[in-house]
């Protein structure tokens, strides 16, 4: 059975794990749905979802109607005020709800920097304690990628009920960086060291994000590693690592992003018992991540002046981690895309004669450069890398809807009914916003349309709506034919009126799929033809048992 613990001072009781969405873009619909429901099914009962999740909320909603549990939504704001009441209240009718148990401010340390209205008289946390004192409003709560200094000071203010901060066994996670002054590196050991206690003692809840540090803890079974950075692949299961971070009493619940129903299982069997781990185990997990330290990157920016060719060796390790790591959801600036901050095709190092550079934590940079520049450049050849608007000349697609093609991903080879994943990531390079089919007769919406020879075969629909200049994925399962041969796939965007659609719209995408026989077929003739013998056998037996019988 899940364990459950409290929020904070709160009366809510929440499940030790919970589950993240961000990843939920990146799959479709009908998986993300059924990942949701079987960790409801698990004793789940709290989810974190932001409106910038493209329609990740919205996902949720239709999981919790149709598994009827009640479930904590841990939903978020940001923007101007007016944007965030909205949000607000939009959370409200999303989850049909007219008092929700949580509703926090998001990244509250960007809407510091970006000048939001945080702590003015009628900005976000006051607007959230009037909620609470009208009745509107349970528990109130932030996430931050701050300092532990500046968690610090937001657990002593008494404001929040909760707060969610990273922290994992591995001291660092995906996306990792260092940031520019005024801001400072996230220190997630200090977090276990200092925030842990001192959130325990002013009553204050932790939520754990990044607990498998974005994947590089343990493969992702939703999203494996295009290559494994680590030298040797680490054997580390997801619920040993959420255990070993239960095993402090002052964390209410760990969240790692789930998107599947393989990882639903395993994270939310993690707050099953039994609770904690073996010594064994746990000395299993100190190992591993102590040779991991020896080769991963943590990006703290020690090294970044050093290098002898004024290369920023933190930020090609992190793009190269990013890229990587498909589980990844958020995107590197297009400044700072590896091939835009090293050009040669050649590795840097590898013709370095003056090596400057050295890494505190103790990693051999050259050699881990030069690796690292040869996976990329494999990427690169096999069309895994985002296409760079600042490098690339003709990235944009004219037509009703001018679109640039960021990433794509569409199978080149299926077996017979086999079924795949496609995957688009796309900029809105016109000037109207893209709208989500609606239910209204003069409501316009946008859908991906799969054409095969010509044929309409499926159509996608857009999951949020997209503004002038924003990106957004379009995630879908495709199905190969029944029959073998090579068909010719279309992939267009087109609007619909009520329920009828347009025939103008714009080709994102054309490519050819191979189908061919599945492989017992191929590999095995002999074996499928003792196959139809005995089913041919066995069913003339059958007849002739009815006939006696009759």
């Amino acid at each position: 059975m899940m364990r459950y613990n409290r929020i904070g001072s709160t009366r809510i009781m929440a499940s030790a794990v919970g589950f993240g969405t961000c990843q939920l873009r990146l799959v479709p619909e009908q998986q993300a749905i059924d990942t949701l429901k079987r960790g409801f099914e698990l004793g789940v009962n709290l989810v974190h979802a932001s409106p910038d999740y493209e329609g990740a909320d919205e996902l949720v909603a239709q999981a919790i109607k149709e598994s009827d549990r009640e479930v904590i939504v841990l939903s978020q704001g940001y923007g101007e005020m007016r944007h965030f009441e909205y949000l607000f209240e939009s959370a409200c009718r999303k989850f049909k709800k007219r008092k929700l148990e949580m509703f926090g401010i998001g990244c509250i340390d960007d809407r510091e920097y970006l000048g939001e209205d945080v702590w003015g008289p009628a900005g976000m946390v006051q607007f959230l304690l009037e909620k609470k004192m009208q009745g509107r409003l349970t528990g109130i709560y932030c996430s931050t990628h701050g300092e532990p200094e500046y968690v610090a000071r937001l657990i002593k203010l008494r404001c929040f009920d909760a707060i969610m901060i990273s922290y994992n066994v591995l001291g660092f996670h995906l996306l990792s960086y260092n940031p520019e002054p005024p801001k400072k590196f996230e220190d997630i050991t200090q977090n276990s060291e200092h925030i842990f206690p001192l959130a325990a003692k002013h009553g204050v809840g932790l939520f754990i994000m990044k607990p498998l540090a974005g994947g590089l803890l343990c493969k992702s079974r939703a999203f494996p590693p295009h290559h494994w950075s680590p030298p040797e692949p680490a054997k580390l299961s997801a619920m040993d690592l959420l255990r070993a971070i239960l095993m402090r009493p002052e964390v209410c619940s760990v969240i790692p992003g789930t998107a599947s129903v393989e990882e639903a299982e395993e994270n939310a069997l993690a707050g099953h018992p039994p609770h904690g781990l073996t010594a064994d185990r746990m000395e299993k997990i100190e190992r591993t991540v102590f040779e991991m330290k020896g080769s991963l990157c943590s990006r703290c920016g020690d090294c970044d002046p050093l290098c002898s060719k004024s290369l920023p060796i933190s930020w090609l390790f992190r793009d190269a981690y990013i890229c990587n790591y498909p589980s990844e959801t958020f995107e590197t600036l297009d400044r700072l895309q590896y091939f835009q901050l090293h050009s040669g095709e050649e590795a840097a190092c590898e013709s370095c004669e003056r090596v400057t550079c050295y890494c505190t934590h103790g990693i051999d940079i050259p050699a881990e450069l030069i690796r690292i520049h040869r996976q990329m450049l494999r990427l690169r050849d096999q069309g895994l890398l985002p296409a760079n608007p600042l490098k690339d000349r003709n990235p944009l697609i004219n037509g009703k809807f001018p679109v640039k093609v960021i990433r794509h991903h569409v199978p080149k080879t299926l077996h017979v009914s086999q079924e795949d994943i496609c995957r688009f990531y796309l900029e809105n390079a016109g000037k109207e916003t893209w709208r989500v089919p609606g239910l209204g007769i003069k409501q316009n919406g946008l859908f991906m349309c799969i054409f095969a020879e010509n044929r309409l075969v499926q159509r996608v629909p857009l999951r949020h709506d997209v503004g002038p200049g924003e990106r957004s994925h379009f995630s879908f399962a495709i199905k190969a034919p029944r029959r073998e041969g090579d068909y010719a796939l279309s992939f267009i965007l087109l609007p619909t009126t009520g329920q009828v659609l347009s025939r103008n719209g714009t080709k994102v995408f054309g490519s050819t799929l191979s189908v061919t026989q599945s492989r017992k077929s191929d590999q095995s003739p002999i074996l499928g033809k003792l196959y139809a013998c005995t089913k041919d056998i066995i069913s003339n037996r059958i007849r002739r048992s009815c006939k006696i019988k009759r």
